[in-house]
């Protein structure tokens, strides 16, 4: 029996995978402090890479100290595969939440809140720069998009050429907005040249 055919996830396998936010930018007339702020609530109990980096930015952005859950009694709200979102439930009612866009989407029109027009916009101007878009809203206000960085790691375009050249095709497997691993991006054009590489949702 020949293989002919290898299967590859994604994240932490092609990407180094370790997400660092570099950037927020407001949607619909909020501040990019007041998104920060948002955001930074929303990622103190999240001990990810990604999470760590936000509170990270918005100290350095903005100033805007670490805080604490117990700080104002917030109550934390993990991340689920079902929810596809986290954050944090304030003790006035405030409830910030930060995660796909879909899902924020879906949770802010549910709670009677409307999608602001430049969002989506937004979302696929980081997707289309190799990056993940997370949307943070603040009970049905949608206040913008945190820009999470990942990099190819290096010398995989040369292992998937070697990998073609006998043959063997290469499928990426990922659960990413489509635009992240765009053929048409600079950060993944050289992978989708050399390994014929097919993104696949799950």
């Amino acid at each position: 029996r020949t293989e002919d055919t290898v299967m590859l996830d994604k994240t932490g396998t092609i990407p180094l995978g370790n997400r660092q936010a570099c950037d927020f930018i407001p949607v619909d007339g909020a501040s990019a402090q007041e998104l920060a702020d948002a955001a930074q609530l929303a990622s103190l109990s999240d001990e990810t890479p990604e999470g760590r980096s936000v509170v990270v930015l918005a100290k350095e952005t903005f100033g805007i100290r670490e805080r604490t859950l117990q700080d104002k009694g917030m109550t934390f709200i993990p991340f689920t595969a079902a929810t596809r979102m986290s954050g944090v439930d304030l003790p006035d009612g405030t409830k910030v939440r930060k995660g796909a866009s879909d899902a924020i989407e879906q949770y802010v029109k549910e709670n009677g809140g409307r999608i602001p027009a430049d969002l989506h916009t937004h979302v696929e101007e980081v997707s289309s720069l190799g990056g993940t878009p997370l949307v943070v809203c603040e009970n049905n206000k949608v206040l913008g998009v945190i820009y999470l960085k990942d990099t190819v790691k290096p010398g995989m375009v040369e292992r998937f050429e070697r990998l073609r050249a006998i043959g063997i095709k290469t499928i990426m497997c990922t659960g990413d907005n489509p635009l992240t691993p765009s053929p048409r991006k600079p950060a993944w054009t050289a992978l989708w040249q050399s390994a014929s590489l097919r993104t696949r949702s799950p």
